[in-house]
């Protein structure tokens, strides 16, 4: 099988949490610019310039969502899950079916409104012990993780 995409849903999860965080660093140099200069000469410069980074930071809050979700694929073989992801540092992740001890499924509050979730697998004998795979459409998380179990050796859970 083939190298499979996550769940397009999960670009609207990421962008609304790094905009939420674009949000609140907007409210902090407001409280933090606003009372230090009230008043003098630099104010309208200053929060000329803090806007014009909040405006980048929030572009970059609606772009690299979508780059984020082009990089992430995912493929089940019989000897494990492969997970594939990066813009500028792209990694490849194996995690062989024999080492996992335990997975999980989660979901936050944005994820479970756009029916995607999280899939950590916890392994043995590395130095990574947990590898997520974000972005599964929520059935299909319990799918691969129960392919996970079935198809093993019976000791991952």
């Amino acid at each position: 099988m083939g190298f499979q995409s996550v769940d397009r849903g999960t670009v609207a999860v990421w962008r609304l949490q790094a905009l939420a965080g674009v949000a609140v660093a907007a409210l902090v140099m407001a409280g933090v610019t606003v009372p230090l200069l009230a008043g003098g000469a630099w104010l309208g410069p200053v929060l000329g310039l803090v806007g014009g980074l909040l405006a980048v930071a929030a572009g970059l809050a609606l772009w690299l969502p979508a780059k984020a979700h082009a990089r992430l694929r995912y493929r089940l073989d019989e000897h494990g899950l492969t997970i594939e992801h990066g813009i500028l540092w792209r990694h490849r992740i194996i995690v062989p079916r024999v080492r996992v001890q335990h997975s999980d499924i989660s979901q936050g509050p944005l994820q479970r409104a756009f029916g995607v979730a999280t899939l950590r697998l916890y392994t043995a004998g590395s130095r990574f012990t947990v590898n997520s795979l974000p972005g599964l459409a929520d059935d299909r998380a319990r799918a691969l993780r129960r392919q996970l179990l079935d198809e093993g050796d019976g000791d991952a859970v």
